[in-house]
This record gives C-alpha cells, structure tokens and sequence, in this order.
C-alpha cells in the first residue's frame, strides 16, 4: 500500500507549525500505525479519529510531518523479514522492549 507524502502549509500561529490535510485513506495508514504500537516512540502526533481526518487541517510541528511521512512510507515494509506472522510480531516485540529499556 503506497501512500503519497503528505504535504504541510506554513501556518501563521502557532509559528513553527504546519497545516496538513488528512482524509480517509491516511485514517486506515494511522490506524494500522497505532495497531503496531510505536506512534509514541516513533514521534508521531497524535490524532483524533473524530475530528482530524475530515478534511481540516490539523497543525503539527514540521519533524511530527516528516516522521509521519516517514511512517507511512513504512507501513509496505515487512517488519520482521522472512519469517512468518509469528516472527515478525517477535521481532517488532523486541525491538519495542530495546526502546523501551533504553528510555527507561
């Protein structure tokens, strides 16, 4: 699944923020997103399913932008390699605890 980047406007206030626009087809990537568990870690905003993919712009910071572009550009990438279903969630399993241990 291939998801074009999202492009952000320059906005006035707050300043340093940009204005993106989000519809339907970036709500399944979000979601598919927040089903491997990494929007914290990765920088990701955090968006409301009620409100933000409805065609208002949503302001974010420019690196939350690029991490969201970046992660959308993941979402084709198998995670774990070769391996099955059951590999791959291990793999993505330790990988999270190396992060998690490293924070904490």
């Amino acid at each position: 699944m291939a998801i074009e980047p999202v492009t952000g406007e320059p906005v006035r206030i707050p300043p340093g923020r940009v204005a993106v626009r989000l519809n339907d087809e970036h709500r399944r990537a979000y979601r598919q997103l927040y089903a491997r568990y990494r929007t914290i870690l990765d920088g990701l905003p955090v968006l409301r399913e009620d409100r933000d993919f409805d065609g208002r712009p949503v302001k974010m910071t420019r690196a939350q932008l690029e991490a969201l572009n970046a992660a959308f550009a993941s979402l084709g990438e198998p995670e774990g390699g070769h391996g099955g279903v059951f590999e791959s969630q291990e793999a993505g399993r330790t990988g999270l605890f190396k992060r998690l241990q490293y924070l904490s």
